[in-house]
């Protein structure tokens, strides 16, 4: 007689612990021990290939069914738990009860109770498969978890989104973003779920929502601005003298607001260019000129008086933010926080 033993690993999916040994004891026929933590059931086979003796798939499957029809105690409710049929949760258990040579329930006209060996195999592994069920969730969750990508320029990812943006947060803890600052010289990522973008045209997407318009307003620092108002430099005079800040991305932009203005002959004494809007309200803010600041993805700059306008006038643009929603963009996930951007920034 020949003593062998055998270790079958179980899939995460259905299983009742990492592994179950069995020992077979091999002579004219098979004898099958198999050990639950302390339940021991034996019966005897006849000579059958290994494969045949242990219908794996059926015993991981027949385990979970089990467990749910001793929860309910009802091949109906477990059927229902289960997305079978009754019929088919009755097989699935009559296939574990003659795999293991034991009764496992009682069946009854109306009801099913559970007999001795039944009561203790389920108090064995029904919290090992909860515990299963609850780690490979958490696993499956993370594998499928991809945040939603959104692209933005970044002045309007600092001065508007982020300041607002634990508000999403706390109403939509499932949802994780990865947000793209878009610089003056960056192509737009084909890849982002969401754009907002900068333009005069409507954009050409699956979905787009106009958002709200840019208007520019002189501005300097309050210190600077008392400086002048103690010298008796009117502002117009002080814009001509002054250092003007201009972003690269609109070098004609002082001449249309003096244009708008009515300003009919705008000299400028000196010009720092910058590729930043971030860089340029600094440089407004610690006195180094005056800046064309846009109107209202500034206003925080204005509202805690690191800025102040210098002029009534202010430039009107074309330009709008647009809301773009792309076609390869997770859907429900997508539409969930455009409807939220549009709520917080249309106007």
């Amino acid at each position: 007689m020949a003593h062998v033993t055998t270790v079958i690993p179980f899939s995460t999916n259905n299983c009742i612990g990492t592994r179950i040994a069995k020992n077979e004891s091999v002579a004219n026929g098979i004898t099958t021990s198999i050990d639950l933590h302390g339940l021991s059931i034996s019966r005897i086979h006849s000579r059958k290939p290994i494969k045949d003796l242990y219908p794996m798939q059926t015993h991981h499957r027949g385990l979970r069914t089990f467990c749910s029809a001793a929860q309910h105690l009802s091949f109906k409710k477990a059927a229902n738990e289960l997305s079978l049929t009754p019929s088919a949760v009755s097989h699935q258990i009559s296939d574990l009860e003659e795999e293991l040579g034991t009764k496992l329930f009682k069946r009854m006209t109306r009801r099913i109770s559970l007999t001795h060996d039944g009561s203790v195999l389920y108090g064995e592994i029904n919290h090992y498969l909860r515990a299963i069920d609850e780690a490979t969730n958490k696993i499956r969750k993370q594998a499928t978890r991809h945040p939603l990508l959104v692209q933005m320029p970044e002045f309007f990812a600092s001065e508007l989104l982020m300041p607002r943006m634990s508000r999403f947060s706390d109403a939509h803890p499932s949802i994780d973003l990865q947000i793209e600052g878009l610089g003056i010289t960056d192509d737009h990522n084909p890849a982002a779920d969401i754009n907002i973008v900068l333009s005069r045209k409507t954009p050409k997407a699956i979905k787009v929502a106009k958002l709200f318009p840019i208007r520019y307003v002189p501005a300097c620092s309050l210190a600077q601005k008392e400086k002048w108002e103690h010298e008796g430099i009117k502002e117009l005079a002080a814009i001509r003298r002054a250092t003007i800040l201009l972003h690269k991305a609109r070098p004609d932009a002082w001449n249309q607001w003096a244009e708008n203005a009515g300003i009919a002959d705008l000299r400028l004494k000196k010009i720092i260019y910058v590729d930043s809007m971030f860089a340029l309200s600094r440089a407004a803010e610690q006195s180094v000129g005056i800046a064309l600041m846009p109107l209202p993805v500034s206003q925080d700059w204005f509202d805690s008086g690191s800025l102040v306008a210098l002029h009534d006038s202010h430039l009107v643009t074309e330009d709008y933010y647009w809301l773009v929603l792309n076609g390869n963009s997770n859907k429900r996930v997508a539409l969930t926080f455009w409807h939220w951007l549009i709520d917080t920034f249309n106007q």
